[in-house]
Parts: C-alpha cells; sequence; structure tokens
C-alpha cells in the first residue's frame, strides 16, 4: 500500500515537473556566462577605439580633440533644439534612397539568377554601376537636379543599387536546387515561385544587403547634403569644416554612428530574428 501511494507521488511530481520544469542550479551562471559574452567583447572593442584617440589626442593635442571634449560638444547637441530636425533629414534620405534601391535589387537580383539571358543582360550594368564612387553619382545628382530631395535619393539609390544586386545575385545562383525542382513538379506559378520558394530563401541575403547598403547610404548621403542642401548631418559637418572645427564634425559624425547602431540593434536585428526564427542555427566551425 506505501508502495503503490509513493509511486502515485512520483508520477505526480514527474507529472507537474513536465508541466512547470524547476530551474536548474546550473542554468543561472550559464545566462550569466552567455550575458557577459555577448557584452563584454563589444564593450572592449569601444575601450579599445576611445585608448587609441586619446593617445593620438596625446600626440597631437592641437589636431585631435580629447575623446571626453568631443563627448560633451556630443552632447551640447543633443541639447540644441535643430539637432533632432537635422537628424531626421538625414535619415529620411537615407532610409528612402536605400529602400528604392532594395525594391529594384530583388527584382534584377532575382531575374539574373533565374533567367540567363537577363544574366548577360544586366552584369556589365552592374559591374560598371560598381567602379563609378559614390562621389561621383553625389556630384552628378546635384547637377542634374539641383538643391531639392531628388538629388539624394537618385545618389542613394544609384550607389548602392549595384553592391545590392550583386548580393542577391549571389543568393539566387546558391539556392537548394531540389526546392526549385520541387517548384517545377506542383506546377508553381512564377509569382509562386518567387514568393514562396525564391525570396524565403533569399531572407538573409536581403538582410546581409539591407545593412551594407544603409552603411554606403548614409556616407553618399553626407556628401550630397555637403553641396546640395540646406539642411541634415552633412550640411552642419559642412559648416563645422569650413571653420576648422574638429570638434564639432566628429561630434555630429558620432552621433549619426550612435542613430545607425541604435537602428541595427534595435530595428533590424529583431526583425531577422523573428522572420529567421523558424531557420535551425548551424554553427559547425565557431567556438
Amino acid at each position: 500500500m506505501a508502495s503503490s501511494s509513493h509511486t502515485r507521488a512520483t508520477v505526480e511530481m514527474q507529472q507537474r515537473d513536465a508541466v512547470y520544469p524547476r530551474e536548474s542550479p546550473l542554468r543561472r551562471p550559464a545566462v550569466g556566462r552567455e550575458i557577459i559574452g555577448r557584452i563584454l567583447p563589444p564593450l572592449m572593442a569601444l575601450v579599445t577605439v576611445v585608448a587609441l584617440w586619446w593617445m593620438v589626442h596625446l600626440v597631437f593635442p592641437r589636431l585631435l580633440p580629447s575623446p571626453l571634449s568631443t563627448f560633451r560638444g556630443a552632447v551640447r547637441l543633443l541639447s540644441e533644439g535643430g539637432f533632432f530636425f537635422h537628424m531626421i533629414q538625414s535619415l529620411r534620405r537615407v532610409f528612402v534612397g536605400s529602400t528604392v534601391a532594395m525594391v529594384f535589387s530583388v527584382a534584377v537580383g532575382i531575374y539574373m539568377g533565374t533567367v540567363v539571358m537577363g544574366e548577360r543582360f544586366f552584369q556589365p550594368l552592374v559591374v560598371l554601376g560598381l567602379t563609378i564612387p559614390g562621389l561621383m553619382w553625389s556630384l552628378i545628382a546635384v547637377m542634374l537636379f539641383g538643391i531639392n530631395e531628388i538629388a539624394p535619393y537618385f545618389a542613394v539609390a544609384v550607389t548602392i543599387f549595384p553592391m545590392l544586386v550583386i548580393n542577391i545575385w549571389a543568393g539566387v545562383k546558391a539556392l537548394d536546387k531540389e526546392l526549385i525542382d520541387m517548384s517545377h513538379v506542383f506546377h508553381f506559378s512564377p509569382w509562386l515561385k518567387i514568393s514562396q520558394v525564391i525570396i524565403p530563401q533569399l531572407v538573409p541575403n536581403i538582410f546581409a544587403a539591407t545593412r551594407y547598403g544603409l552603411g554606403l547610404a548614409w556616407k553618399v548621403v553626407v556628401v550630397v547634403e555637403m553641396f546640395g542642401t540646406s539642411n541634415g548631418v552633412g550640411y552642419q559637418v559642412m559648416k563645422a569644416y569650413q571653420i576648422f572645427d574638429m570638434e564639432a564634425v566628429i561630434a555630429w559624425t558620432l552621433t549619426f554612428v550612435a542613430a545607425m547602431i541604435l537602428i541595427e540593434y534595435g530595428i533590424i536585428n529583431l526583425v531577422e530574428q523573428r522572420v529567421t526564427a523558424w531557420r535551425p542555427k548551424v554553427e559547425v566551425w565557431r567556438r
């Protein structure tokens, strides 16, 4: 009788543990090590950059401001009323131009990867686009469209378009052939094949292209704003350059970099993790 009640109690405890699993005493240290492993390396990289910056400042104090004075300058920028206006103008130009380039690059990249004649037609044009610097496109855009919003949109889209196409094109050529064959067997329409087979496999390439495109787009936007706009981060950097205010130039640069980092980790990373949650993590050689 006692054995039967003991067995019943054991079964109940096992069922309760299955529904409400107990936290392992080793779990907390493991989570702590994971958090430290994620935070410590970027923090060490930041400290290294600041240390190198400080050493160069000690050697050339009149040429390069100290990290502390530059940080104070960035704080002053944040407290000014026009800071967010100029930052929003630059970010808007970056995102609009990048979005236009991404839409066309996905379409052209898929076309090049799936149609032989499309690849032969667009490949020399893409290579030609890769050889033209972003500075040239910025000057051409300002000369063509003048001081208005079309110039930065055009310069950004045309500059980053070939790079994005190369990324998407390479991703299409590396698709799983068995899935493509399956779509032929089930007689998928071209649109269904693209939306259900090709694009889901291109998600990592699209996010990689997005990161690369945003990083290049803001460089182009700054150049266009220096010559062809009356607002934005590039316009403010140009004003600081004309009076040789190195501290203001670096402060504006750091604030824009901080904004792009927040967008990377606060938006792009979260969206990518959510979209690619179904993909198994494969880490064969990473330690």
